[in-house]
């Protein structure tokens, strides 16, 4: 690929538009100005759905530059900024096709990013670009989709202290089963011979490891391993050549997760239910197969996301997820200034997401449910906070609707928790009213902050829910549980019609005006709804979702197989054919009396085409009324901005028409 700034001074359209980034960046740094609208009228799904202007800040390590993801191309692409002097702007990709996926700083001079060139197929190619006056974009491991999975590279660590090397895992040998190499940054991927000859195997998977841990100076010292329902953690000293096996543990029970090495590289921090029955942070020694102190635990949650400082080489507090974000601060230092930060910025939640190496800059992030995000630089040495760039500012943000928690039982005693989100400005009685379940279904649930679908509908006028059915991750062992073992589209889903009662019952929704709409798991629920309790919806948007639970087993991706006999147990064993036809609600499609919307990517590794295909021709036969819309070259969800957007253009019309 040429130098984006070579491209720029050949074509003087690419100058004009460079012209205009500097323009938009410097408003969005001064002004915070949002695009002119007329007094209450609603954004438009494009408004909504427009890829963000400024999203992924992060510093380089000696602090002098700022990255971000911004739209060029209609695609993310990296552009760089000095931190004393951002109108000096630097375009580093220019990729017109697919968009920037992760990224991260290598060293000052190098970032490391992703990009998923197989249209929907889940595969990332891993590339370099230099931060010069001709920046240089160079593929380090070309990615590729093969055996019903992807073939790719993923970076398991920096290496912050060897600036020209990365550690990756690499699934090429043994789809199923990653190595772990050593990667030289100034490499390249030799695209005839699909092969990059700096890789360095440093750990051989035996076959059936799933991930790899390493410690803070790169050497690879622990693993976990898959067989079946069977678990084992592998630990190894730092100059033995073999692991030995800690733990062995059966993976439906209680039991450890590894976190991270703490920084004297012997001890480490895992997450632990054993004995309770949510996770909570514990110090380890896996030398003596020890549990230490816990760290930090909460009752209704589980917590697992750690806080840390490499200068000061400390844990600084943990983080986790209740009703709202949360952050517990160990650290008096870091205490006071998050402390500060939350005074600065009362009702909204705030973060350190990037910091440089001394740790004398840090880009801080502020967003709350009405707030998509405003970036923020922190200059220490100057106790100075000054305003970078808002995530969007196509829109006011005053038109956003507050999300609220809310706790119902359900029909059997559990408690559910969740959000709903009430139009602005409206009473908050007999409203249309749309259910949103998560994907997943195991380990995932709903959070709180913004979401653009939520904020979407409830612009429109709708009042929005969201329910952590039982399944759901993150409230303990048990209540995830609860979903295992034939639950699709029975306690699962009564749990999503509990919670639609409920807001029908306290003269929130209007029974007459519900509908149901989401994606993947959330796709399957929509279609559970419309087919085993079809008098309480009016409509449903099936987004890639699963119609024929027995076809997952079938057509799973081979990273999956690994996880098959976990996933027996949590959907059910598909040679159980009763069991699988009273969960699909493909086998009981002639009970749908509303119209359905179907979504689908022909590229969908997880949800194959094949369930969207049998549906509508189902549909068809039956005379049922549905709508639909394919994409050819997405996948699971639709990435490409234009299709997004034309995604909920229709949604709008959809939900329009029926409620």
């Amino acid at each position: 690929m040429n130098s984006i700034d070579d491209s720029y001074k050949k074509n003087k359209k690419e100058n004009i538009v460079r012209k205009i980034l500097s323009a938009l960046l410097t408003s969005a740094i001064f002004l915070f100005s949002a695009s002119s609208l007329a007094e209450n009228t609603a954004p438009s799904a494009k408004d909504f759905f427009s890829l963000p202007d400024y999203t992924a800040v992060t510093l380089s390590p000696n602090g002098k530059y700022i990255a971000t993801l911004m739209p060029i191309y209609d695609r993310l692409n990296i552009v760089v900024m000095e931190t004393d002097n951002r109108e000096k702007i630097s375009v580093l990709t220019g990729f017109k096709k697919h968009s920037v996926g992760s990224y991260f700083w290598a060293n000052d001079d190098r970032l490391v990013f992703t990009v998923d060139e197989t249209d929907g197929q889940e595969s990332l190619s891993l590339y370099t670009v230099t931060r010069e006056k001709k920046p240089k974009v160079n593929k380090l491991v070309g990615a590729s989709f093969s055996r019903k999975s992807a073939i790719m590279a993923s970076v398991v660590h920096a290496l912050p202290d060897e600036p020209n090397h990365v550690i990756v895992q690499y699934n090429k040998r043994y789809v199923k089963f990653p190595d772990l190499y050593k990667l030289r940054l100034d490499s390249k991927w030799d695209q005839k011979r699909k092969k990059n000859r700096s890789l360095k195997l440093i750990a051989e998977n035996p076959g059936d490891v799933q991930s790899w841990i390493v410690d803070h100076d790169g050497d690879v010292r622990g693993a976990v391993s898959i067989l079946g329902l069977k678990g084992k953690f592998l630990y190894k000293e730092k100059n033995d050549s073999d692991f030995k096996v800690v733990q062995e543990f059966n993976l439906l029970d209680e039991g450890i997760n590894p976190l991270m090495f703490d920084y004297d590289n012997e001890t480490m921090y895992v997450a632990s239910n054993k004995g309770r029955d949510r996770f909570a942070v514990y110090k380890f020694d896996p030398k003596t197969n020890k549990m230490g102190e816990m760290v930090f635990g909460h009752d209704k949650v589980d917590v697992t996301g750690l806080i840390t400082s490499r200068k000061q080489k400390k844990l600084l507090g943990v983080a986790y997820i209740n009703d709202y974000p949360e952050q517990v601060y160990f650290d008096e230092k870091e205490k006071k200034f998050n402390q500060l930060l939350k005074n600065t910025f009362k009702g909204k939640m705030v973060s350190t997401s990037s910091i440089s190496k001394d740790e004398n800059r840090r880009v801080i992030t502020v967003y709350s449910d009405t707030d998509p995000g405003t970036y923020y630089l922190w200059n220490e040495a100057k106790k100075q906070l000054l305003p970078l760039a808002s995530r969007i500012t196509k829109f006011d943000t005053k038109v956003l609707s507050p999300m609220k928690p809310f706790e119902i039982k359900s029909r059997d005693g559990l408690s559910l928790n969740g959000y709903i989100t009430i139009p602005k400005d409206s009473e908050g009685k007999n409203l249309p009213l749309i259910i949103n379940p998560h994907g997943g279904p195991f380990g995932v649930r709903d959070n709180w902050g913004y979401n653009p679908d939520t904020q979407f509908l409830a612009s429109r006028g709708y009042a929005v829910v969201q329910v952590n059915y039982r399944g759901s991750g993150g409230y303990g062992r048990s209540f995830e549980q609860a979903g295992y073992g034939g639950k699709w589209g029975h306690e699962m889903q009564d749990d999503i019609t509990d919670t639609v009662k409920h807001f029908i019952n306290n003269g929130i929704a209007n029974p007459e005006k519900v509908c149901i709409y989401g994606g993947s798991y959330g796709g399957y629920a929509t279609m559970a709804g419309l087919t085993f309790t079809p008098e309480l919806y009016k409509c449903g948007v099936n987004v890639v979702g699963v119609t024929d639970v027995g076809l997952l087993f079938t057509s799973m991706p081979t990273t999956w197989e690994p996880q098959k006999e976990v996933m027996k147990v949590q959907i059910g064993d598909p040679e159980n054919k009763e069991l699988m036809k009273s969960m699909s609600p493909i086998d009981h499609i002639e009970k749908v009396k509303a119209p359905v919307f179907i979504i689908h990517g022909r590229r969908d590794v997880r949800v194959v085409m094949e369930h969207a295909d049998m549906l509508k021709e189902r549909l068809e036969a039956l005379e049922k009324p549905y709508e639909w819309l394919v994409k050819n070259k997405e996948g699971h969800g639709f990435r490409k901005v234009e299709n997004r957007i034309e995604m909920y253009e229709k949604l709008e019309k959809f939900f329009s028409k029926y409620l």
